[in-house]
């Protein structure tokens, strides 16, 4: 299995962040309590849950501002899945691997399961319904996540493209919100007049998601 050094590495080289300042956003997952200590060194192991905590941790740092800050992590871990329209709670309909996610799924939680579904070769077989090789890219798929700020939000969009083609055949995107608590969900992108955007897609999770390709275990 491999180490949280290993996925400050692939965070790092992904993202293009100093390897000093992903270890840092790491180290105040551990004190916060969102990644759990398992051994030191070399002994300590990583979950696909701990390589999506970190991921969002760094991909969500404001452009201006305190970088590492935990309240800034979980405004965009615990956002919510849900359907816009009209607003409710939702989970992945088209994409079978995603559909046992709970309505309401955190941001972390669709990330972990892409990424031991990447891992396993089940997240989306191809138009033949033939999964890919755990060690091999699976050219048919595409993915993209953009999270967005100031208001944190976030769009995970996955797409399958079948071999000798250049449109896909599925496509499905979930939209990611955190609901004001006992307030119902309203779509607000109407009032919203600037906002910032940040991108990182398909690369980083197979990089990430080839560290879990041997002796998977569960997300």
């Amino acid at each position: 299995m491999p180490t949280p050094a290993d996925i400050i590495d692939v965070i790092s080289t992904r993202l293009s962040f100093p390897k000093k300042t992903v270890a840092q956003h790491d180290r105040l997952l551990v004190v916060n309590g969102q990644r759990r200590i398992s051994g030191r060194g070399r002994s300590a192991t990583a979950s696909p849950c701990d390589a999506a905590a970190l991921l969002v941790a760094v991909a969500a740092t404001p452009i201006a501002g305190p970088a590492i800050n935990i309240a800034n992590y979980r405004s965009y871990a615990n956002l919510r899945a849900v359907h816009v329209p009209p607003g409710k709670f939702g989970s992945w309909e088209q994409i079978d691997s995603l559909r046992e996610l709970a309505d309401g799924h955190t941001l972390v939680e669709a990330l972990a399961r892409i990424i031991g579904r990447l891992a396993n070769g089940t997240l989306l077989p191809g138009n033949n319904e033939v999964t890919h090789q755990k060690n091999a890219f699976p050219h048919h798929i595409g993915i993209s996540v953009a999270l967005y700020a100031p208001m944190a939000r976030a769009t995970v969009r996955i797409e399958r493209t079948p071999e000798g083609l250049f449109e896909p055949d599925l496509s499905e995107s979930l939209h990611y919100y955190r609901p004001a608590e006992d307030e119902p969900i309203a779509h607000r992108e109407g009032q919203i007049d600037f906002a910032q955007e940040r991108i990182f897609g398909m690369l980083t999770l197979w990089s990430l998601a080839k560290l879990f390709a041997v002796g998977i275990q569960s997300s």
